[in-house]
């Protein structure tokens, strides 16, 4: 590789390297910003590297799955790079060990400071672009083969390392790169479960790089099912960031420390020594973390949310779901006469926002006066804009249920992108313990009411 004096310096440290393939493994967004200018030659380790040979096969394997899929490897690590290895042919015990040691170094260690790694990554590959260029251009200066064409060709390639890569996809000859994502979509299970059975029995939830909404009527549930969601994402080994626009921190802990314990919110302060037994044996269950930034004061835009975000990154908190408690506090960047177009842009955003960080997002809409008795809720009875619901992947409508003399909930797909819509389910929550869905109360009733529709 040609390389301009002392450029090298950071890119030849280990632990830049490591966490830059830490990078590659697990952020999109990381990818998104250099993966196409990186390649596995940019990893061959040099005499004496520690764990050379481990990251020389990870990023290979990385970059590879990110050319054919535009998603990082995530859960799929370790077994992508052990069946690379064994393709290699060099699947001996030791060396297995050593690799699988690695992937789980790489999944399981705190990121550092990303946006860092990843500039200084790109100013390196542009530094060697830069200086292969004027190598070029010399030897053709010599050899007499310079002209205006080969000057244009050779610098605007050099200058294309600072901007990313401008390549298409030629769809009719990359099947077997579909086939390929359809497998690992299935392995790595793309599309998360709400953990609300009767729902993930009828859809699909959303996935990576998807955007969801909840609608309601005022006080329906809207915050309940967002706060479930972030829960079942957490146990499903996902970081997930709540921001709050309407309720309080406090009042979100206490809702939370209700359905991580199964305590009442009004009983917390009664049993503290049950609620931090019981919070133990839960925290004990989750392998990622959930966040919660308080913005009831106000003024949060969403470009203020994707500030908030890589605040995060930068701290090693990559996020994998996004929860934002709801759209009607979300400040508008311009605005607007009409309240249903500073919902749009709002919307747009938050859906380009999704894509860049490949995030599973959800937000809730409230829905018009009087739909508090409706069991089906649809998106005609969305308040102010009623396009919101056909600019997300998935809409999920609270309703009030047949089941239970009205206590239940009627769960209504009112839009799904990738699925069948217009159908719903019944579920049984316990609002004393914030629970959107008890599934023993849900169960039983289901039992009673089984030949109603």
């Amino acid at each position: 590789m040609v390389t301009p004096n002392g450029s090298n310096l950071y890119w030849d440290d280990e632990g830049f390297q490591d966490a830059l393939v830490q990078l590659l493994c697990r952020d999109a967004k990381s990818l998104q910003d250099c993966g196409a200018l990186l390649s596995a030659d940019d990893f061959k380790p040099l005499r004496g590297m520690r764990r050379g040979r481990q990251r020389w096969v990870v990023a290979k394997v990385a970059l590879d799955h990110w050319r054919r899929h535009h998603e990082p490897l995530g859960r799929l690590l370790t077994a992508g790079v052990l069946e690379h290895a064994a393709k290699l042919g060099f699947l001996g015990g030791e060396r297995v060990e050593e690799l699988k040691e690695y992937c789980a170094w790489v999944q399981e260690a705190p990121v550092s400071a990303p946006d860092g790694v990843v500039e200084k990554a790109v100013r390196f590959k542009h530094q060697v672009a830069m200086a292969a260029a004027v190598q070029e251009l010399t030897t053709l200066q010599a050899s007499g083969q310079l002209d205006d064409a080969k000057w244009q060709e050779v610098t605007r390639r050099a200058m294309a390392s600072s901007n990313g890569s401008t390549d298409t996809v030629d769809y009719t000859a990359t099947l077997s790169d579909r086939l390929e994502r359809r497998r690992t979509e299935r392995m790595r299970q793309k599309h998360p479960w709400t953990y609300i059975d009767p729902l993930d029995s009828i859809i699909q939830p959303i996935g990576f790089g998807e955007f969801g909404m909840a609608i309601a009527p005022p006080k329906g549930g809207k915050t309940m099912l967002l706060h479930w969601l972030s829960v079942a994402y957490v146990l499903q080994r996902l970081n997930s960031l709540i921001i709050t626009l309407e309720t309080p921190k406090t009042v979100v802990e206490d809702r939370l420390d209700s359905i991580a314990t199964s305590i009442p919110v009004k009983l917390l302060h009664d049993h503290p020594g049950e609620t931090a037994r019981r919070f133990e044996r839960f925290r004990a269950m989750i392998k990622r973390q959930l966040h919660i930034f308080d913005g009831t004061q106000g003024g949060v835009t969403v470009q203020r949310i994707e500030q908030i975000i890589n605040a995060e990154r930068n701290r090693g908190f990559l996020v994998d779901a996004l929860i934002i408690d709801y759209d009607d506090e979300i400040t508008p960047v311009v605005k607007h006469k009409e309240r249903r177009y500073e919902f749009a842009d709002i919307y747009r955003d938050l859906r380009q926002l999704t894509a860049r960080y490949k995030t599973i997002t959800w937000t809730a809409a409230r829905s018009k006066r009087d739909t508090e008795n409706l069991k089906i809720i649809s998106g005609s009875h969305i308040s102010e804009d009623i396009s919101k619901v056909s600019k997300v992947n998935l809409a999920i409508s609270i309703g009030k249920g047949d089941w239970e003399d009205g206590k239940s909930i009627y769960l209504y797909v009112a839009n799904a992108n990738n699925d069948e819509q217009h159908m719903g389910c019944h579920i049984i929550p316990d609002r004393k313990r914030c629970l959107i869905f008890d599934r023993e109360a849900t169960q039983r009733a289901a039992r009673r009411y089984k030949n109603q529709p």
